[in-house]
């Protein structure tokens, strides 16, 4: 059995569409969780026939645990039920064939190895991301083939693969544990891949699967809040995993990167306090 795990913030009917579209999947050998991190949106999903589904797993976390936190409650919840051998980790934001579910199944089977399908941008013929790459001299992170037409795709083994879509067998998340929750939302991906890799699980795009994703739905009236975000956790990123001199050379061009993005989008508040609680904040306290 498949169990996805799906996080809500601010997106009811996003989120309800999602599980929609999962009810008229061919493979229904599937269980879903739904954390709903809005608590003002408990109400909605209690009056929803569609979350009383024997299918669905409705959990209201009280609070907004931010995406590391909501997945990592969906996946100690499936976790619990030993019929589940596969997981799949998807943003509420995100469209795919009916036959994606059994596809995912099949071809992502190897029990030493994350999966991810091609992400395209909705409503276009455009390549959101195959994964990405982290550069030090950029002090961030890219996605591969952005923007990038599906028929002029290149094939690159990623750093990481997006949190948007994480597919893998029991065996990893057993080996690799939970997402670091002090990341909230944002770099929490890279974070769950590195670690990953350390322990010698690959990451694999599956070339010929595709989904839809609307990028950044739930901050997407929220713009402050993304960049307080991204500028802190890169700094986090950094802290936790990059040696010395890397790590120097990476938060530095960071800070720069961002001092530059926050002039030119007017948000040098949200700006300041991200980088001020990145050097602030103890890396070493995250979840395993």
């Amino acid at each position: 059995m498949i169990g996805i795990v799906t996080v809500n913030w601010n997106a009811y009917e996003i989120t309800v569409k999602f599980a929609e579209q999962l009810l008229e999947n061919n493979l229904q050998n599937f269980t879903l969780v739904i954390v709903n991190n809005s608590p003002e949106e408990d109400t909605a999903f209690d009056q929803t026939p569609l979350c009383y589904d024997p299918k669905i797993q409705l959990i209201h976390a009280g609070a907004n645990l931010g995406y590391s936190g909501g997945l990592n409650l969906g996946i100690k919840t499936l976790m619990q039920q030993p019929e589940v051998r596969q997981f799949l980790l998807m943003n509420n934001d995100v469209e795919f064939d009916k036959d994606f579910l059994q596809r995912m199944s099949l071809e992502g089977n190897d029990s030493n190895t994350i999966y991810s399908p091609v992400v395209m941008l909705r409503d276009t013929v455009l390549v959101q991301n195959t994964g990405g790459a982290v550069h030090l001299w950029l002090g961030g992170a890219m996605n591969l083939n952005k923007n990038v037409p599906i028929e002029r795709i290149r094939k690159r083994k990623p750093d990481f693969l997006s949190g948007c879509i994480l597919f893998m067998e029991r065996p990893v998340v057993e080996k690799v544990g939970f997402f670091d929750e002090i990341y909230g939302s944002y770099w929490e991906d890279v974070d769950y891949c590195y670690r990953a890799k350390r322990l010698g699980i690959r990451l694999e795009v599956l070339w010929d699967v595709t989904a839809n994703h609307f990028h950044s739905y739930s901050t997407k009236g929220n713009s402050d809040y993304k960049s307080y975000l991204l500028n802190r956790n890169q700094i986090l990123f950094a802290k936790k995993h990059l040696t010395l001199l890397p790590r120097i050379l990476f938060s530095t061009m960071a800070i720069v990167r961002g001092f530059i993005q926050a002039i030119l989008t007017g948000r040098m508040g949200s700006y300041f306090q991200g980088v001020k609680e990145g050097f602030g904040i103890d890396s070493s306290a995250g979840i395993y």
